[in-house]
């Protein structure tokens, strides 16, 4: 009858305490992840070539992790000008150029913030402790037109981790 009491007892406390989906455990002093992204930047382009793509890459980097098959869920925001189906630069004119974020080179699957798009699970490594850093590329696609404006086109797209 103890042993039983016991057992119970010990997957009670393992069912609390259980972490939730994609956490990452922390050591004692806790965890601390940062999130960098390269900016992509695509070549002169020209309206009469067609679509044009380029690639950057997203890092999180975490310390004070301890933790067995680490990972994470990525989300990417829809930018300043456009929604996630859509994203939009903009030229210092307010011209707009029509781009997206995709998690595949080959497009098809918009990166977004799992509402609108698809968020990515970013995982590496086996065993982590103290220190974690993953880094995942995002693909890009702009879409001119010949009505498209010659300028310098940007955009700013928000990055959200959860761990």
């Amino acid at each position: 009858m103890i042993r039983l009491l016991l057992s119970c007892f010990v997957l009670c406390i393992a069912w609390f305490a259980a972490p939730p989906a994609n956490a990452l455990i922390c050591s004692l002093g806790g965890c601390s992840c940062d999130v960098n992204a390269t900016a992509i930047h695509f070549d002169n382009i020209n309206p009469l070539n067609g679509a044009q793509s380029a690639q950057g890459d997203v890092t999180v980097d975490c310390t004070g992790v301890a933790e067995l098959f680490p990972t994470m869920t990525v989300r990417i925001q829809s930018g300043l000008y456009g929604t996630i189906s859509s994203r939009q630069m903009r030229s210092a004119a307010g011209d707009l150029l029509g781009y997206n974020l995709y998690t595949t080179s080959q497009g098809g699957i918009i990166w977004g913030n799992g509402t609108t798009g698809t968020t990515v699970v970013v995982s590496g490594g086996l065993l982590a402790i103290g220190h974690w850093s993953v880094n995942r590329s995002v693909y890009a696609v702009v879409s001119p037109t010949i009505a498209t404006k010659p300028g310098t086109y940007t955009d700013t797209v928000t990055i959200r981790i959860d761990w």
